[in-house]
């Protein structure tokens, strides 16, 4: 392949910082780095399989040992001692402290990936999307957009603003 004996990308730098972070999937990393976000995944599954692009995993591993001389962090190392927090803290009846260890544990070990998407980005959409959705949304759910009731139109009549809504319900009753 191409990639066996060449320099990396600034992309593949990127990507393979995000993955020693140890933060976010490998298609997350992938997007972050500037992949296509349809095509992250694939390229994630590539610069990992360590024949297509092998110097992306020596980067990696120059990366987290660089990291263990710095900080003298471990991945078994700070599993140990997530285990021993955990265990403590279950010890001391501090549950929700013992399932936040186990958590980190988990990610850290690789178990599960912590993932939030904002699938609702109002903001992002334009007018006529915005419009096009609620009315999809309309034919889905049309009991969610039923509204019983009644109201009487008051525009012509002129307010103070200091009249309290108990005098209202009054006049109308």
């Amino acid at each position: 392949m191409a990639g066996k004996n060449q320099k990396l990308t600034n992309r593949q730098k990127t990507f393979a910082r995000h993955i020693v972070e140890g933060i976010y999937s490998n298609t997350e990393c992938a997007r972050k780095a500037g992949y296509a976000a349809d095509l992250a995944n694939e390229r994630a599954a590539v610069l990992l399989n360590g024949r297509d692009y092998p110097r992306v995993l020596e980067y990696i591993k120059e990366l987290r040992e660089e990291r263990e001389r710095r900080y003298g962090v471990t991945t078994i190392g700070q599993l140990q001692r997530l285990q021993q927090l955990s265990e403590g803290a279950e010890d001391a009846g501090q549950f929700s402290a013992a399932i936040n260890a186990e958590k980190i544990r988990a990610a850290l070990g690789g178990l599960t990936v912590d993932r939030r998407e904002n699938i609702n980005q109002i903001d992002q959409l334009s007018r006529d999307e915005i419009v096009a959705r609620l009315s999809d949304l309309q034919k889905k759910y049309p009991q969610a957009f039923t509204i019983e009731g009644s109201y009487e139109d008051i525009t012509d009549e002129p307010r103070t603003g200091s009249q309290l809504l108990e005098h209202d319900q009054e006049k109308s009753a």
